[in-house]
């Protein structure tokens, strides 16, 4: 399962889709989601669960640009959904 920062990041991520603020960016090992740092293992895990894209402008650049997707916001949608049902 997702870990606790892996969700925190995704909720943001999905809070903000369209401005920087939801977007991850990762260049040699570094990682930050608006001015917040990640850890770049994060990062790959959350491409492990495909939770997140590569955006399509951002391909050669050297910079990585990360949106979350739709299997990223079922994740977030699973968890919430498995809160209620234990209510």
């Amino acid at each position: 399962m997702l870990t606790e920062r892996q969700r925190e990041i995704l909720a943001q991520m999905d809070a903000h889709p369209d401005d920087d603020e939801g977007e991850l960016v990762y260049e040699r090992g570094v990682a930050f989601l608006g001015d917040q740092p990640v850890a770049a293992r994060t990062v790959f895990a959350l491409l492990r669960w495909c939770a997140i894209t590569l955006e399509s402008g951002a391909v050669g650049e050297g910079l990585e640009r990360y949106r979350i997707n739709e299997t990223g916001q079922e994740l977030l949608l699973a968890k919430k959904k498995r809160r209620q049902s234990i209510k």
